[in-house]
């Protein structure tokens, strides 16, 4: 029973991990509803943000798209393995060999994308001037930390959960 437990501990911290870095990316690419950005309200937003010039917002716009048609399969045999794993679990004996096998797979697919997004992020960041990749990466660090304690943006008066804490800065 207690390996059970441990194995159902793994599988809750794969897929938050594998949520959480997901989610991060895909802010860039989705509107704050929840639904898939146009491609023209990609680039004018992702432009406002930047203030992009026209050939940066159509290169910007293609390597997202790129990205997102790249990873599609690979989010789809993910949600197979993560379903499968879900059946196994709900079985009256789960057997611990498939169910390490499945999270080995669904970990490795989350690698794969996650290289697949840092790719893209250095696609995209070859086409900034040095003032816009500071805000790129500032836009990414505010998505990817949270900040607990109402924080401002240059770190005033951040709290233990600000992870610019655990970038060094």
């Amino acid at each position: 029973m207690k390996k059970m437990g441990r194995l159902a501990l793994l599988l809750l911290i794969v897929v938050n991990v594998s949520a959480l870095l997901t989610f991060a990316y895909n802010r860039w690419v989705r509107e704050p509803g929840g639904r898939p950005a146009e491609g023209a309200v990609l680039a004018e937003t992702f432009g406002r943000q930047l203030c992009l010039n026209g050939q940066q917002e159509k290169c910007i716009m293609e390597f997202r798209f790129a990205f997102d048609s790249e990873i599609s399969v690979v989010q789809e045999r993910m949600r197979e393995k993560r379903l499968a794993l879900v059946e196994e679990l709900k079985g009256e004996s789960p057997d611990g060999t498939t169910l390490d096998k499945l999270i080995d797979e669904i970990s490795r697919l989350q690698a794969e994308i996650q290289k697949k997004a840092v790719e893209n992020i250095l696609k995209e960041k070859e086409v900034l001037t040095d003032e816009q990749k500071e805000k790129f990466f500032r836009l990414i660090e505010d998505h990817i930390c949270t900040r607990t304690d109402g924080a401002d943006r240059d770190g005033a008066s951040v709290g233990p959960a600000d992870c610019r804490q655990e970038l060094g800065r």
